[in-house]
């Protein structure tokens, strides 16, 4: 008989694991595995895991999954997996980093709670189990992940512009915004939260605060006045009385009121003023966007002179963040009586988002609100938002609501300017900084994009130097292949567009493929195509023109122009500018390269004249004037973003990274290549690099100079956030007269010191301009660098060997100390002998100067960066005379009995920090001298007294001869002598 065994058929497979998302998200949507369906995550669920049950989802075979999935969304204050902390106890929480764990019934207690959470907590309990079920096959199939991210930044703020006066959420496109109707009745508690702060000054009591409070308020919607009203407050939380100690004083008061009203849009805010004061009160309003502040303060005179003041004061605010009330009296009137300051403010309906209704279960981002976050976000561009022209991108964000042409994405690695520019191209459109403004500003390529005043014009004679061709003349495209992702079928899709027109005259069709990966519909991509091909069928001129008139300075790219040419067409034409070029020091007159418009609506104009195609050789790749250095720390934070930067330095503070910056050496280059050699001797290509503008120093500058004349020009509008290095010293730009060529700097910025330059060329760069190496290298490896131009035609070669860059830790080091005087006075060239040297400086913090404005060498000291101290030397003839280190203060004194008299002296300070000196370090030359005589004597008959140096000798000869004592005054002579003297004098003719 025989014996029955047991047969494994299978295995069910489990594993615990977390899976990385990216950057910071707004919600998790749903998963889909293996393109077997999406498992979403309901609206109304808050919690922050999801629950699956699928165990059949791939069928009886390969069986399914089913789990908990923790979503972490990248919050700043996010908090480590507990699951993960089980095994990797010391693991970071990944703040700013959004992504999912995978896990068993372990976890959150899911008893009680019911439905799908509570099945799986049964199934995986009872199996004990405590790791995801991911399927019979022994590997986890494809995923595919939907989050979203448009009500929040990158940072975890709130959209910069989120709603607009309609109610419209303009921040993403698909979502229904709230009406009246969806608010009316309901209670909305912000956690607002007011802090009074209030001083005055009185003689021996200055800034004594005397009221400091938190508010929380509850704002109710109000149907009859279409406004939102605080309902839990008393007018008496707002009333400040002023001190009384003594009649006919006055006081100064600064009342400072921060409210938190981020995401609620734009918002009128009031401000009820009762007050009595001898000087107009001041109004500030900082923080958010503020479109307008209006005063309408009723004033009236008593009999002493004080104005009592009863009214208002009205803003209306994009309210973003915190924004702040700072409500200034200069002179407040003491009379026994009880001043009030009364600040209440009401929030118009002028729009609301803070509770919002998901009606679309697919929004898109504005694109404009994704291409602000790309200049201003610290992990991409990391540009102020101050250098955003706010009310153009308002504008654009607008039109491309009302257009409906929002996008999706996800990406893994892309270039801040190649993403800018994809999006761009989505909703045709183009970014700029003005040059009058040095603002960014956006501008779509529409039909009534610039009003009838804001398009220039230029007289014919005006123009010099013009060449023109037909773009489209030789083979005109009058089909396009469209592809687009469909989100509905989770794939990309394609479709073509036709100009039926076209393709009858010349008898065939011409396709060209346009690629719209960010639009998820027909509808967006159809609409963009259209515009795209009605460009490409159309023939319309294209050329470039030279100009000496000084009206010509002031436009812009993208700017349209009327212009006339009496030899090809009448009248004018409509262009754009797609490039302007100032000129430079032999050639003053402005290039423009223009396109004609092509109108997005009406008849196309078939009547074309074609000039001659020109041929000219390109020119062969031409070397640049370049500079290769190791990053400082501030470069290396707008690169990565603080965060990422402090990261790496603490896993390895001794690495360094290379970078390279170059200008422009010919007309038809189109960007540079950087190679280095890694260290190893072999060049291969790690970065590409967009050229700068560069100067010429044109005079010799010490290191006091601020201004200086150069020679060049400047093609791109420079402000306070551009760099410029001259010869291994980095300068903060201030200002550029075209005219007279005076520049205006700030000295030894970051991690520098002012020096002493004869000749050499100043690179004005931003960010955009710098070639990063991103290997790590470390302290003491020689790199070799190379800079290659190129052109459409091909590459400049590689050399033998390049420019060496040894690397020394800079980015770790501590910066040096700045506003360096000695004995008061900066870089004297002689010192007296019996003089101490009192050496002062000023304290710098790498760590904290990475936003805002730069600072110069000559600005005033900062907080001090932890743990630094300061060492200096005092040298003669090679030999140190005095040092010391450790130093905490920001001063030292050397003393006299140091000094060797009539001899040069070197004086060297620097900063030091764990172990690391300051990469730069000051260093001056003065020559000491020997005292000389100081005499201040008065004599009598018989005697001489008097002051002068301890270590002078004096000497007085007396004439014991001298028998009278005479003046002469000019006509008059008087004197004494004995009885007896004669006195001779004797007259000049």
């Amino acid at each position: 008989m025989g014996k029955s065994s047991s047969q494994v058929v299978g295995y069910r497979y489990y594993a615990k694991f977390a899976a990385f998302i990216g950057n910071r998200i707004e919600k998790f949507l749903g998963i889909n595995f293996d393109n077997r369906g999406w498992i979403n995550k309901g609206k109304d669920d808050t919690s922050d895991f999801l629950a699956i049950n699928k165990q059949n989802l791939y069928g009886e075979a390969e069986g399914g999954i089913a789990g908990v999935i923790d979503i972490h969304l990248g919050t700043p204050d996010q908090e480590p997996n507990l699951e993960y902390q089980k095994y990797f106890p010391l693991v970071s929480g990944y703040p700013y980093q959004s992504y999912l764990v995978f896990r068993g019934e372990e976890g959150p207690d899911f008893s009680g709670v019911g439905g799908i959470y509570e099945e799986v907590a049964n199934i995986l309990g009872a199996s004990g189990r405590s790791s995801f079920y991911v399927g019979n096959s022994g590997y986890m199939k494809e995923m595919l992940l939907w989050v979203k991210r448009t009500r929040v930044r990158n940072d975890g703020s709130g959209q910069w512009y989120e709603v607009r006066g309609d109610g419209a959420v303009v921040c993403e496109i698909g979502t229904k915004s709230m009406s009246s109707s969806d608010i009316e009745g309901k209670d909305f508690n912000f956690s607002f939260k007011v802090k009074n702060t209030d001083t005055f000054t009185r003689p021996g009591r200055e800034n004594e605060i005397i009221d400091e409070r938190e508010v929380n308020v509850v704002y109710k919607y109000n149907p009859a006045t279409d406004s939102f009203i605080p309902s839990n407050y008393s007018t008496a939380d707002y009333y400040i009385r002023s001190p009384s100690y003594g009649h006919g004083l006055y006081y100064y008061y600064e009342r400072e009121i921060n409210i938190q009203l981020a995401g609620m849009g734009l918002v009128d805010l009031i401000l009820n003023v009762k007050m009595k004061s001898l000087d107009r009160p001041e109004i500030e309003i900082t923080g958010g966007f503020i479109s307008s502040i209006d005063d309408q303060t009723i004033e009236s005179t008593d009999e002493r002179g004080s104005i009592s003041r009863n009214g208002t004061y009205r803003a209306t605010v994009l309210a973003q963040g915190n924004v702040t009330v700072k409500l200034t009296v200069n002179r407040a009137l003491d009379g026994f009586e009880e001043h009030i300051l009364i600040s209440t403010f009401q929030l118009l309906k002028k729009s609301f988002s803070k509770i919002y209704l998901d009606l679309d279960e697919n929004p898109d981002i504005n694109p404009i609100h994704k291409i602000r976050e790309i200049l201003t976000d610290d992990t991409a561009m990391g540009k102020p938002g101050s250098d955003v022209n706010d009310m153009n991108f308002m504008k654009a964000a607008d039109r491309i609501y009302d257009e409906g042409l929002g996008i999706s994405w996800a990406i893994n690695e892309k270039s801040c300017i190649e993403a800018i520019e994809e999006l761009c191209y989505h909703v045709e459109a183009g970014i700029r900084v003005n040059r009058q403004t040095g603002l960014y500003e956006m501008v779509l390529f529409r039909d009534d994009w610039f009003d009838e005043e804001e398009i220039h014009t230029i007289a014919e004679n005006k123009i010099k130097d013009l060449s023109l061709e037909v773009m489209n003349s030789d083979d005109i495209v009058n089909q396009l292949n469209v592809t687009y992702y469909d989100r509905e079928r989770i794939k990309n899709s394609t479709f073509s567009v036709y100009e039926n027109g076209s393709i009858l005259t010349i008898g065939h069709a011409n396709a060209e493929s346009v690629e719209f990966p960010y639009f998820m519909n027909m509808r967006n991509a159809e609409i963009v195509a259209n515009w795209k091909l009605k460009q490409f069928s159309t023939p319309a001129w294209s050329g470039s023109f030279a100009t000496g008139w000084k009206e010509a300075r002031k436009w812009n790219r993208y700017d349209l122009i009327r212009l006339p040419w009496s030899k090809k067409w009448n009248g004018t034409i409509l262009v754009r500018i797609m490039k302007i070029n100032l000129g430079n020091c032999a050639d003053n007159a402005v290039m423009i390269d223009f396109e004609e418009v092509i109108p997005y609506s009406g008849e196309m104009n078939t009547s074309i004249v074609v000039d001659a195609p020109v041929e000219s050789a390109p020119q062969t790749p031409q070397p640049s004037v370049n500079a290769v250095f190791e990053v400082p720390y501030y470069l290396t934070v707008l690169r990565a973003g603080q965060t990422n930067a402090d990261l790496e330095l603490s896993n390895n503070p001794d690495i360094g990274y290379v970078a390279a910056i170059a200008a422009k050496p010919q007309n038809n280059s189109l960007n540079a290549l950087l190679y280095t050699d890694g260290g190893v001797g072999k060049f291969e290509q790690v970065s590409r690099l967009d050229y700068c503008d560069v100067l010429q120093l044109d005079q010799p500058i010490t290191e006091t100079t601020t201004s200086f004349t150069v020679t060049g020009i400047l093609t791109q509008t420079a402000n306070s956030n551009n760099l410029i290095l001259l010869n291994d010293e980095w300068m903060g730009f201030i200002s550029f007269d075209n005219e007279t060529k005076v520049l205006t700097v700030k000295r030894g910025v970051l991690d520098t010191v002012p020096k002493k330059h004869s000749s050499g060329s100043l690179f004005v760069i931003d960010l955009p301009d710098v070639a990063f190496d991103s290997i790590q290298y470390a302290q003491g490896e020689i790199i070799e660098a190379q800079v290659l131009t190129t052109t459409p035609s091909g590459i400049q070669e590689l050399s033998v060997s390049g420019a060496g860059v040894e690397i020394k830790s800079r980015a770790i080091r501590p910066y040096p100390p700045a506003n360096v005087k000695i004995n008061g006075t900066y870089y004297p060239e002689t010192i007296i002998v019996a003089n101490d040297i009192v050496l002062t400086w000023g304290d710098r913090n790498r760590l904290q100067q990475t936003g805002g404005e730069i600072l110069g060498f000559f600005d005033g000291g900062v907080t001090v960066e932890s743990d630094v101290t300061y060492s200096y030397e005092l040298l003669s003839e090679s030999v140190i005379l005095s040092s010391a280190s450790g130093i905490t203060a920001s001063s030292a004194t050397i003393p006299a009995s140091v000094l060797v008299p009539n001899k040069p002296h070197a004086l060297k300070l620097w900063s030091v920090r764990d172990g690391y000196e300051s990469y730069q370090i000051f260093e001056h030359f003065f020559f000491v001298e020997a005292v000389s005589l100081i005499l201040s004597a008065n004599t009598t008959s018989n005697n001489v007294s008097g002051n002068t140096l301890a270590e002078a000798n004096i000497i007085v000869n007396v004439d014991t001869s001298l028998s009278a004592n005479m003046r002469f005054d000019g006509s008059n002579i008087k004197g004494k002598a004995p009885a007896g003297s004669i006195i001779t004098i004797e007259v000049e003719e």
